[in-house]
């Protein structure tokens, strides 16, 4: 009988990138194991081989569904009765704590943000940063009964002392595609993932302006989930104020498939995070895209995002308090000089995906 594995979150959807398309499917190639996700409705149930969706809809802006919803979550994990427990989010440290206790199964804590961090750095106020103090308390308490910590972003083993030399590094790396045949011409920007102020929307389509005002035929696509209906109202305007935007935008998450469909029909991406230092070491997913499948992007310059995207190539970086349209037109025409002749194996999904597939080896053969 093939040993059982869960990943489980609050508010991810069953078909997230990373728990789904990346971690699910890479186990389930072994045919070693049986995967089931417990999550957030998506946007389709899953029933592959070797791998099955249980999803509880939630409302994150409901605290009090999201306190009902563990419970739930609690019981199918023990009707499941996993060989190994993967939790991607804090709010299931206490529920993985019970259910150690009582199906003595090995647990891992997938931390795909240092969450105590962003609670005080990202629109901080007096119960956020209470809050934070209380997530830290938590994940401290993990190492009580965690066996190991996947890190999403190398600069936790530093920044995360609770992590200490129980942690692997599992990276959000793009998988394999065949690079796009991308067209320069006209110039179709894209800006793709959360969609937030603190994710730097805002300064993207001030990018957009500037490059439209020398290239009237630019297009600009924003697509991913927005959390704020102010900022959603912001850009419904912007949109009816210029036919050359386009939205598509969720309060929930936008399936990863229509972010790379959107990417293959872009031609020039941008990264235009605000300096925080929640994001001064990560590497964006998008960045990982973008470079992988040849599609250049605009990059705040003398940052660890154009430092990497130089590395693996298509960044063009640029000062967003002072921008060049001009300069950006330019490099995005030579943009093949942009790019090296191979991609990097060691940059790849492929490559993190087997570090993600030792360790469950390691983890489960341990019982």
């Amino acid at each position: 009988m093939k040993k059982k594995i869960v990943i489980a979150s609050v508010l991810k959807p069953v078909d997230d990138v990373r728990a789904f398309w990346k971690f699910s499917q890479s186990i389930a190639k072994t045919n070693k194991y049986e995967v089931n996700i417990i999550g957030n409705r998506g946007k389709k149930e899953i029933n592959e081989k070797n791998i099955t969706s249980h999803s509880f809809p939630v409302n994150a802006g409901n605290w009090i569904s999201r306190w009902i919803i563990r419970e739930r979550i609690l019981f199918k994990i023990l009707k499941l009765k996993p060989d190994l427990l993967v939790i991607s989010t804090h709010e299931l440290i206490n529920i993985a704590f019970i259910v150690k206790l009582i199906i003595r199964c090995k647990v891992v804590y997938d931390v795909q943000e240092n969450y105590a961090s962003n609670l005080r750095y990202i629109n901080p106020n007096v119960f956020r940063k209470a809050l934070a103090s209380l997530v830290q308390i938590k994940e401290h308490f993990s190492r009580t009964f965690i066996s190991e910590y996947w890190l999403a972003e190398e600069c936790y083993k530093d920044e995360l002392r609770f992590v200490r030399d129980r942690y692997r590094i599992i990276e959000n790396k793009a998988g394999y595609h065949s690079p796009y045949d991308v067209k320069l011409n006209p110039i179709k920007m894209i800006f793709s993932g959360t969609v937030s102020t603190y994710g730097g929307v805002e300064k993207c389509l001030k990018l957009f302006y500037k490059i439209h005002e020398e290239e009237p035929e630019t297009t600009l696509h924003i697509i991913g989930q927005v959390h704020d209906p102010n900022l959603l109202q912001w850009l419904v305007h912007q949109q009816s104020a210029n036919e050359n935007i386009q939205l598509t935008v969720s309060e929930k998450p936008v399936p990863h498939d229509d972010i790379l469909f959107a990417i293959s029909k872009a031609n020039l991406g941008v990264i235009s995070y605000m300096p925080n230092p929640v994001n001064r070491d990560k590497v964006p997913t998008k960045l990982y895209e973008y470079s992988r499948y040849r599609i250049p992007y605009v990059v705040q310059e003398n940052t660890r995002w154009s430092e990497k995207g130089e590395e693996l190539g298509g960044a063009i970086p640029m000062d967003f308090m002072n921008i060049q349209a001009q300069k950006i037109i330019d490099q995005h025409r030579n943009s093949e000089k942009l790019f090296t002749d191979s991609y990097p194996a060691n940059e790849t999904w492929e490559y993190e995906s087997q570090q993600l597939l030792i360790s469950i080896d390691q983890l489960i053969d341990q019982d």
